[in-house]
């Protein structure tokens, strides 16, 4: 089943303050690369790498209208720990 993903207007604000773009969101959240990780039945994070390498961390919670309808809530760049973890689950991989 496809996921799909909405912009709430709190999300657009969040990305503004971690100088991330909506484009970079999508790419992301499309990457063939990424790890989901949930945090519970309603709310995920998603791992990723845009195409031009840049590794974001997208938190998400399912919207309230159909299953697998998800809201993004906000997205920042990965620390240094977080990359690290990343490249070794994907198996050194880097963008």
């Amino acid at each position: 089943m496809v996921s799909r993903f909405s912009f709430v207007e709190e999300a657009l604000d969040n990305l503004r303050v971690y100088d991330v773009t909506p484009g970079e969101v999508w790419e992301a959240l499309h990457s063939g690369r990424r790890i989901i990780r949930h945090l519970g039945d309603d709310v995920m994070i998603v791992y990723a790498a845009t195409r031009r390498g840049r590794r974001l961390a997208v938190l998400l919670a399912e919207a309230g209208h159909d299953d697998n309808d998800w809201d993004v809530l906000s997205a920042r760049d990965l620390s240094d720990r977080e990359a690290k973890r990343f490249e070794e689950a994907l198996g050194g991989w880097r963008g």
